[in-house]
């Protein structure tokens, strides 16, 4: 009945999207929706009526689903290919009985799995469309992070980088704690320390850094607080964003809160909702609609 209700309400935001403006609203809420058995009729009040008492995150995911349809950068064939790819895997693994007793059924975790790779498509969207303004307010870079537990192995990776290793060897060769990759990070990035931060806002270069200090601290076995330091080196491929925006409205879209998104298309597409007990119920949920 739950699932029956979303898709009824769905459709009845389509047709009133079709409109004017694409507002959606209760227009008569005595309007005949469908008679049922024994000429029983069901209204748009009685779908109301219904939906308060129901889980208004289908409804709202129903939505965003049929925006995203309804864009011509959706490549379905893709989303229905990775989540068929996903289920496979999942069955190779032996989760099909665990994904069955959470989701009722396999074909209901790839609808749902479909809707989340629409939706993510929806954050990429909204990052483009607010490029400039995102941007204003970040200072994206494209580089190469190592870590090292002593300052030497750090200093040494920076000779070898600057006489000629590509840096990920460099770093490999002198006890890096991590492989260093080529990714885009942002000033909002939470997996950069602020030492690391602060370097990259104090200087326009790029290259190979300096060694970054990030000061921490231990408990050791006696319970005694022992000061850590952890060394960073970086080489910075590039701060012109048009050389990697691709990869930066990846990361952005990973990182847009869902109710912005959200409140950014129902905005768009002027949905807005006029009865007031279901306006409450979906603004508690998803603090969306305020």
């Amino acid at each position: 009945m739950k699932k029956l209700i979303a898709i009824l309400f769905t459709l009845l935001l389509v047709a009133g999207c079709s409109g004017k403006n694409h507002l959606s609203y209760l227009s008569d809420g005595d309007e005949v929706l469908f008679t049922g058995p024994g000429n029983v009729s069901y209204t748009k009040n009685d779908l109301y009526a219904q939906l308060k008492v129901t889980d208004s995150s289908s409804v709202l995911s129903d939505i965003m689903d049929r925006i995203a349809l309804a864009s011509d950068r959706i490549d379905m064939e893709k989303i229905e290919a990775d989540a068929d790819e996903l289920i496979n895997v999942y069955k190779e693994l032996g989760y099909e009985s665990y994904i069955v007793s959470q989701y009722g059924s396999m074909e209901a975790y790839r609808n749902s799995y479909i809707s989340t790779l629409l939706f993510s498509e929806l954050s990429k969207m909204y990052v483009e469309e607010n490029y400039e303004t995102i941007l204003a307010d970040d200072s994206p870079v494209k580089m190469q992070m190592a870590t090292f537990d002593n300052i030497e192995d750090a200093q040494k990776c920076i000779e070898d980088a600057n006489n000629g290793s590509t840096f990920d060897m460099a770093a490999a060769n002198n006890n890096s704690k991590n492989t260093p990759s080529s990714a885009v990070y942002s000033d909002s990035d939470q997996s950069l320390v602020y030492e690391v931060k602060e370097y990259l806002n104090s200087t326009d270069t790029t290259g190979i850094s300096t060694i970054i200090t990030n000061v921490g601290s231990t408990t050791d076995a006696d319970g005694n607080s022992v000061e850590t330091n952890t060394y960073y080196v970086l080489n910075i491929e590039s701060r012109n964003p048009d050389d990697f925006k691709d990869e930066y409205i990846e990361l952005k879209a990973s990182e847009s809160e869902t109710e912005t998104v959200r409140n950014h298309f129902l905005s768009k597409h002027n949905i807005k909702f006029y009865d007031q007990d279901l306006y409450e119920l979906m603004s508690k949920a998803y603090e969306v609609l305020k």
